[in-house]
Formats: C-alpha cells, sequence, structure tokens
C-alpha cells in the first residue's frame, strides 16, 4: 500500500496526488491524507484513493499533527510512503519524525518561497529515498532537496484518463466566444479574474461568454457571469478562446498546451511562488521539470 501525503489548502495537491500515482504507474491502493478544507465540495477520486483527512482542530499545531500522522501509520503497512510539496511537512511536523524503517520514502517537490518556508524547520528533514523535481526550483531549495535525497530526478506529470469521460463541451458557431475563469480560490481572487477577463474583453472590443469554472459560486458573482462546479476543468480548455486562472503549479501545467490562450494573474502564497512562476511564463522559460 501507499500512504501519500498531501495536506495543504486548495485542489492543487489532491490534483496533484492524482496525477503523480498515474505518472509513475502505481497501481497499489492509495491512503491520501489531506486536510479537511474540501469536505463540502470534495472533488472526485478514483477507486484507488481512501482519503484520510486530518481533523480541522489540529491543523495548526504540528505536535498534533506528528500525533495524528504516527497514528494513521500505524493502521496500515506502507510500503511507500509519499510526502507532496513541502519535504518537512506543512508545519515542519516531519522533521526527525520516525517513518517506519522498511517503508521507502518519495519527495515530489515544487517551487515554494525556500527562505519562508525553511524557518519552519527544527531538526532534520526526513530521509527521502527518491526525489522527484516537478518544476523548476531556485538554489537554496535544490541544495535543501540534495542534501536529504538519494537521488533526485525530473518528472513531467500527466493527469489520469477522465472515467468515465465527460461529455464534451458543446459550442454552436453562432455563440459568442467561450472565455473561462477557472479558479478555486477566494472570492476576492475570483473577482479580480473575472475584472481581469472584462478588461480584455473590452480592450478585445469582444462581448464573450463568461463562465466561471470553481468549486463554489460567490455571492458576489456579476450577474453576466455563469458559474458552473465543474472538476476536472480540463475538458473545457479545448473548446474556451481565453482562459484566465492564478499561477498554480497544477493550472499552469494543464494549460501548456493552450500557451496561446491562457491569461494569468499571480497571487500571494504564504509558500507557493505564483510570481516567480509567472515570470518564467512570462519569459516563455517555464516548463515542467
Amino acid at each position: 500500500m501507499i500512504f501519500l501525503y498531501a495536506l495543504g489548502g486548495g485542489l492543487g495537491h489532491i490534483t496533484r496526488a492524482q496525477a503523480l500515482i498515474h505518472t509513475l504507474g502505481f497501481d497499489e491502493p492509495v491512503t491520501l491524507a489531506m486536510s479537511s478544507s474540501w469536505n463540502q465540495t470534495e472533488p472526485p477520486l478514483s477507486s484507488q484513493f481512501h482519503p484520510l483527512r486530518a481533523p480541522r482542530e489540529i491543523s495548526r499545531d504540528p505536535t498534533e499533527v506528528r500525533r495524528w500522522l504516527s497514528a494513521a501509520l500505524a493502521q496500515k503497512t506502507y510500503r511507500r510512503i509519499i510526502i507532496d510539496a513541502f519535504p518537512g511537512g506543512l508545519l515542519g511536523e516531519l522533521c526527525d519524525f520516525p517513518f517506519p524503517p522498511d517503508a521507502e520514502l518519495i519527495h515530489c517537490a515544487r517551487l515554494l518561497h525556500w527562505d519562508r518556508y525553511s524557518a519552519l524547520l527544527h531538526g532534520a528533514l526526513p530521509g527521502y529515498r527518491q526525489g522527484f523535481r516537478l518544476e523548476p526550483l531556485r538554489d537554496d531549495h535544490m541544495a535543501a532537496l540534495s542534501a536529504c535525497c538519494d537521488s533526485i530526478d525530473s518528472l513531467r506529470l500527466n493527469d489520469p484518463p477522465l472515467d468515465p469521460a465527460p461529455h464534451s463541451v458543446q459550442t454552436a458557431s453562432s455563440e459568442p466566444p467561450l472565455w473561462l475563469i477557472v479558479h478555486a480560490g477566494s472570492t476576492e481572487e475570483i473577482l479580480e479574474l473575472i475584472a481581469l477577463a472584462q478588461d480584455s474583453a473590452a480592450l478585445e472590443k469582444v462581448s464573450p461568454k463568461l463562465i466561471l469554472l470553481s468549486p463554489q459560486r460567490p455571492d458576489a458573482l456579476p450577474a453576466e457571469v455563469e458559474h458552473r462546479c465543474v472538476y476536472p476543468a480540463t475538458p473545457w480548455f479545448a473548446k474556451a478562446q481565453r482562459i484566465f486562472s492564478a499561477c498554480g503549479f497544477n493550472i499552469v501545467r494543464q494549460l501548456q498546451p493552450y500557451r496561446h490562450k491562457h491569461r494569468f494573474l499571480p497571487f500571494p502564497r504564504r509558500f507557493d511562488d505564483q510570481f516567480a512562476r509567472a515570470a518564467a511564463l512570462r519569459a516563455g522559460n517555464w516548463n515542467q521539470a
């Protein structure tokens, strides 16, 4: 069995977990340790995944998270333990953590504000047998991973096929152009992306059909914007003429084939450096590692 530790806010950890297991070709059952943020609008998981939600009340207490994780790992024998994004855990709770000695530890790394994140780390990072670099990382981040991983390889993620495959998005030739706003963040961020789409439409002198793809409908959604609760959003991308999003790792990765119609707006995050990713996109040199 596999234990995949993917605590963190947003849908990104869940999307990346499924893509990682598919890309690596692992077919064992996966216990997906995840935050409780998405209980009301939980994205679909394949039957391979068994969600294990960390209690919301311990989400900011590294000592309690360590206790919860120790108890979870003691329930079953795991051959592989995969740690997503944060090599020492979201709160630094994995430093000096007593992982089962026979388990293979794997880490998948995406871009972080390493100076901010490393301030949480007190003790040694886990000893990983394998590290996977999913996108270009800063030198200080790479140096820390090189010290705790036996080997580090680049890995290009591919999303699993949809099961069942969704109906294709139908648009008539007589309809206005379809513009998508794709975001699972706060209402304020969604409204900023909608404003960007509206400003772009005014500059281009077009009147597109605006559709927001998001887990929840903001109360302040403008009347002219249609909302759809869609996950994943990828089946919609080919039909859209413009796609507006933030600069999280997964949406940037998934929109690489549609870079010509992708418009993006980075938002501040505590650890994920969306502004560095946006700068690399603008320069034309962002790629999956």
